[in-house]
């Protein structure tokens, strides 16, 4: 399937909406404009991270990080 770029990038840049496509996503919460809290569940265990998004250029790419190692998945 073939999608304008634009459409595509919007897509890829609503991460509350991760859940709906993504397997074991429970839950992504855009704490604000630079910060994300991820809620997942793989290998059984549930998981939690905050990221923070580094990098956002319109209909090229977006980046993010972990904030918090203590509490990334492995």
């Amino acid at each position: 399937m073939h999608a304008p770029i634009t459409a595509a990038y919007n897509q890829w840049t609503q991460f509350e909406e991760f859940p709906r496509f993504m397997d074991g996503v429970d839950e992504v919460e855009q704490l604000d404009d630079r910060r994300l809290h991820w809620r997942t569940n793989f290998g059984g265990e549930e998981h939690e991270w905050d990221a923070e998004v580094t990098e956002q250029l319109p209909d090229e790419r977006v980046a993010w990080r972990n904030v918090d190692a203590r509490r990334t998945p492995a």
